[in-house]
């Protein structure tokens, strides 16, 4: 099989897919923005060719595709690539652009924009029969005010199509909206901001859409708040709660969302469920080792296993509920030392994020588990405390 991914070196977790599909046998092709020797040793060494590029130009991207193609067909081996991949959204776009030039399976242009657009999953949403958030897309600052007076304060500005948290804003007055929207780049949608816990649904599909592996995440704050400088909070629940497996199953389908993972953010108001966004991708940051330490299985694996047509072997049963904490630049009550010694027997991983996390993910992370969910708040309070020790 020969697999062409996108960024093998970026997230640094994502270089066991490539580890994992090298192991199985596939041959595994790259194009990325990375300087080829700056890459780990061992990920060059999965790798049979990189082409290097900037992903964001599809003109010189497709360049590289092309470039690849002819140093794979001057090794031996004919034909296109078996899949496109890269886990991230930032290329989605750019893997359906490559598919459909090369008819390989995977995702088409026309699909990508219900997935990276939150204006038109809403719609999708909707014919679902599910709640959403009041809103939509404002063009320019009289449409954002008169629809803000229509919804009251506060409400919730965010690009229509975005990562993460990444340039969203909680306006309190008109005021406000008349400052911050002007300085904004097009494309934004307001909605009503709805003061309820996040969840998560996250898993992996199989080449049918079958859901191999579900997953849901409990936030500690809003997402705004994370990007406000309060530590990061969030961990992987035992249990997936009452009824949102159907929910999450029903939008996999909806968004025909094969061979990949996803990630799908919902509000948790009594008695229902509102989405907020779906993603086509892996959940990011630390989460999906989260997930693996909370199953003692390995997603990374089980993902080449799957897209090698060979049995995934992973298990269900939950046996932990896994924390993150991500410490920003603060006076903490507790030493890097003292968390040690006093979770040390929860802790199953800390480091230092990438700089391009730190803003929202905190510089330091602290990965705990247990087997008893009620532990996790307990300890990622603790973590976060500031001001001096009692």
């Amino acid at each position: 099989m020969d697999i062409l991914y996108i960024s093998p070196e970026f997230p640094p977790n994502y270089i066991h897919f490539v580890r994992h599909a090298h192991a199985l046998g596939a041959r595994v092709w790259a194009i990325g923005e990375a300087e080829f020797f700056s890459m780990p040793a061992e990920v060059r060494a999965w790798i049979r060719w990189y082409v290097r590029t900037d992903l964001g130009n599809w003109r010189q991207a497709a360049h590289a595709v092309d470039e690849l193609l002819e140093a794979k067909h001057a090794l031996g081996f004919e034909g296109a690539f078996d899949l496109v991949e890269s886990h991230n959204e930032n290329w989605l776009r750019l893997e359906a652009i490559i598919n459909e030039r090369f008819g390989i399976p995977g995702i088409r242009l026309a699909e990508t924009d219900p997935i990276k657009k939150k204006s038109l999953m809403k719609r999708v949403f909707r014919n679902l029969g599910l709640p959403v958030a009041r809103g939509g897309p404002v063009a320019d600052l009289d449409e954002a005010l008169q629809l803000a007076d229509e919804l009251g304060y506060p409400v919730i500005l965010k690009p229509d199509e975005g990562v993460g948290a990444g340039g969203t804003y909680r306006v309190g007055s008109r005021p406000e909206l008349e400052n911050l929207f002007p300085d904004l780049a097009p494309g934004y949608v307001l909605e009503e901001f709805i003061d309820a816990p996040i969840i998560t649904y996250d898993g992996l599909t199989d080449r049918e859409g079958r859901i191999l592996f579900e997953n849901s995440l409990v936030y500690g704050e809003g997402l705004i708040e994370y990007t406000l400088g309060t530590d990061t909070f969030f961990y992987t629940s035992r249990r997936i709660p009452e009824g949102l497996s159907e929910i999450g199953a029903s939008l996999v389908a909806a968004f025909n969302i094969r061979r990949k993972f996803f990630h799908f953010e919902f509000f948790a108001r009594p008695g229902e469920y509102v989405p907020m966004e779906i993603n086509s991708r892996p959940p990011g940051g630390a989460i999906l080792d989260m997930m693996n330490y909370s199953v003692d299985g390995d997603l990374y694996r089980a993902w080449a296993c799957m897209v090698m047509g060979q049995p995934v072997e992973l298990p269900r049963e939950k046996k932990y509920a896994v924390g993150y904490v991500g410490r920003k630049e603060k006076a903490y009550t507790l030493s890097h030392g003292e968390i040690l010694s006093r979770f040390g027997v929860f802790l199953v991983e800390t480091a230092e994020n990438p700089p391009v996390f730190q803003g929202i993910m905190g510089r330091i992370r602290y990965l705990f588990r247990s087997v008893n969910e009620a532990d996790i708040p307990l300890i990622a309070a603790a973590v976060r405390q500031t001001g001096p020790a009692s």
